[in-house]
């Protein structure tokens, strides 16, 4: 196969892949901005939607559509078919593959729908004299798509809500733990268990922006015997670090 051929083929599966990815991503993001309560950082969904989805319209476009399209140049070279006929082989064979695989109308239609966008891109670049040039053309025109979806997304999106002491011990507290007695909020609750008289109580510092100090208090006393335990973590927005354990821990743990 002549080198020139592959480098177009995988270019224009580049191209391709974005503009299906953007696509793709683009009408995920408007659905989710439609049933989600928090619009938050819409711009990143997008991005991480376009990596996701072209990935896998990437791999199918590389191997499948590049053999199939490459097959059909082959024919068009040998009979000396017409644009027309050179494009619209790629959409009917792009529509018969989507209908065996997903037996949908609406599938196969939408995958004729890139096949032949792929072949207008091939066939258009094939024609063209200045190839450089031709590339520069291809390249804004699948960018800037994700460029103005990008900042669209980025305009609408809410921004986040600050962080706050309360949030960073509603991370820290878990229904599952020993951590789910404690105060929700800073202060302190006294209780009897066991025989034992507990006093817990949580403490939360800022340290810097978006990040807290919270601390766990648990002191008990029974029949003279008493003793203190304190853990305490690192809390940011999106990640938890225990950062010390300290003291005893309570001998009702183990009763």
């Amino acid at each position: 196969m002549d080198l020139s051929i592959i480098r177009r083929k995988v270019f224009n599966t580049l191209s391709v892949t974005l503009l299906v990815s953007c696509l793709l991503s683009f009408l995920y993001m408007i659905r989710s901005v439609e049933t989600s309560v928090n619009d938050y950082k819409l711009a990143q969904g997008f991005i991480l939607g376009l990596f996701l989805y072209g990935f896998y319209v990437g791999i199918v476009i590389l191997i499948y559509a590049n053999l199939v399209s490459f097959l059909i140049e082959v024919l068009r070279n040998k009979f000396n078919l017409n644009s027309f006929t050179y494009i619209i082989l790629h959409g009917l064979v792009g529509a018969l593959t989507g209908g065996m695989v997903s037996k949908s109308a609406l599938v196969a239609l939408c995958i004729a729908g890139i096949a032949i966008l792929y072949a207008l891109v091939d066939y258009w670049q094939m024609n063209q004299e200045d190839k450089s040039r031709s590339i520069k053309y291809i390249l804004l025109v699948s960018f800037l798509p994700i460029v103005c979806s990008s900042l669209y997304f980025a305009s609408i999106s809410e921004p986040l809500p600050p962080f706050t002491a309360e949030d960073a011990i509603a991370s820290a507290i878990d229904d599952y733990s020993i951590t789910s007695e404690f105060p929700h909020k800073i202060g302190t609750v006294d209780s009897k268990e066991k025989g034992y008289h507990i006093t817990r109580e949580t403490r939360a510092k800022k340290i810097k922006r978006n990040t807290y100090s919270v601390r766990f208090i648990e002191k008990w006393s029974k029949d003279g015997e008493s003793g203190e335990f304190r853990t305490s973590y690192e809390i940011t927005r999106n990640s938890l670090t225990l950062h010390a354990i300290s003291g005893e821990e309570p001998p009702y743990y183990n009763e």
